[in-house]
């Protein structure tokens, strides 16, 4: 880009924004690694919010859809975690940069410098898109737990005695005490017999 004169003087107002402007071009690496350093606490805020909603979702839930849906279900934890861990990274990499070799002229402490700078912009974005994307994967997750039809899974402690049936639903923690006599059998099924 070219600079070219205007007509008029210039004033110390226009010196002073010449030299915010100056000042933003030499500080906006360290400007990118602060923000990348916030959004890094940031995700990790993030990421125990996320740990905090699979567990109370928890696999309790996650038992009782049928095969299929747990496997997708399942799916959607493990790319939330993988996508946190990688947003993670990109973040504190966009904050502390790297180490690279010793520049001993201006240009290529300039180049170098604008490299970074870019880089790390990237790096940043990229945080941002990936822990938008394990939100996303986890709320998938957690809406198949809460949407998605169980699967009807009960088994029946059946009791007989003589030609006489009786069916018992058996779900989470049941516990039962019988009294039986000797012409009396008890077993479990997955159907109730008619």
């Amino acid at each position: 880009m070219k600079l070219r004169a205007v007509a008029g003087t210039v004033s110390a107002e226009d010196r002073e924004w010449q030299s915010r402007a100056g000042r933003l071009s030499l500080d906006s690496l360290y400007d990118v690694r602060a923000v990348a350093g916030r959004w890094a606490a940031t995700v990790g805020s993030l990421t125990g919010l996320l740990g905090l909603v699979a567990l109370v979702a928890g696999p309790r839930g996650v038992d009782q859809l049928p095969v299929g849906w747990r496997v997708v279900a399942g799916i959607g934890v493990l790319a939330a975690i993988g996508c946190a861990g990688y947003a993670t990274w990109c973040a504190a990499a966009a904050a502390q940069g790297s180490i690279g070799s010793v520049l001993t002229t201006y240009a290529q402490v300039r180049d170098s410098f604008r490299e970074q700078e870019r880089t790390a912009t990237i790096l940043l974005n990229r945080s941002k898109v990936f822990v938008v994307a394990a939100m996303g994967a986890l709320v998938v997750a957690v809406g198949l737990t809460w949407f998605v039809p169980r699967s009807e899974q009960t088994d029946y402690l059946v009791v007989r005695r003589g030609a006489e049936v009786s069916c018992v639903p058996l779900k989470d923690g049941l516990a039962l005490s019988l009294a039986l006599d000797e012409k009396s059998t008890v077993t479990v099924a997955k159907k109730c017999p008619r």
